[in-house]
């Protein structure tokens, strides 16, 4: 078990690293790097998963009521992540090409799943 945690420790230190030179290349190049994003959400996952993997492994009620209650609150954090960009979007305070879109809210999607799970089981 103590293994598993490490492995997620070590590639959400990995991807980070890779996420922030990307990122960094990007701003330095006087352009953001939005396929930078994608990549610090993986590096998220493997953070939060590196919490989470004890919890995980028991199947109890616990780890249920964890994925319930976190894909609850991910539900209306999303909801409040379209309606924002949609309005951005439309009053046109942002130019923005589709792909950069896509990768914006693939980063924060796969962000507030798992924090929301962090959160729910570092509450309960």
């Amino acid at each position: 078990m103590k293994g598993r945690r490490g492995t997620y420790l070590f590639l959400g230190i990995l991807l980070g690293v890779q996420g922030l030179f990307v990122l960094i290349i990007g701003i330095l190049a006087n352009s953001f790097a939005y396929h930078a994003l994608p990549i610090l959400g993986l590096a998220i996952i493997s953070f939060c998963m590196s919490y989470l993997h004890p919890q995980f492994i028991q199947k109890d009620e616990r780890m249920k009521m964890i994925r319930e209650k976190g894909m609850f609150y991910s539900y209306f954090a999303i909801l409040g992540y379209f309606i924002i960009l949609i309005t951005f979007l439309q009053f046109s305070s942002i130019q923005i090409t589709a792909m950069q879109v896509m990768n914006i809210l693939l980063a924060l999607i796969i962000s507030t799943v798992f924090v929301s799970m962090t959160v729910v089981a570092r509450k309960h």
